[in-house]
């Protein structure tokens, strides 16, 4: 695998906690989403799992929803202020 590859599928991980956690999103709420277990997306976001295109289709799915067609970020799921 080129390194080129290597380091995209390395910053995955790190780059999905960081927006999922801008967007205020709990990991119940992205596996609500995505039907991905939040183990699995916890260790995504850990690095202890390398991504696959099977987890990655629905995160994509779940990133296009979460935007208004102005591009505006609308998340679908919140983290609850209680």
């Amino acid at each position: 695998m080129s390194n080129d590859v290597e380091a995209v599928l390395t910053s995955v991980g790190p780059r999905l906690r960081e927006l999922r956690q801008r967007r205020d999103i709990t990991l119940t709420a992205l596996a609500a989403t995505t039907g991905i277990s939040i183990s699995t997306l916890s260790r995504l976001e850990s690095g202890q799992r390398r991504p696959s295109l099977e987890p990655l289709l629905p995160l994509a799915q779940a990133e296009f929803d979460t935007h208004s067609p102005t591009g505006s970020e609308t998340p679908t799921t919140t983290r609850s202020s209680c």
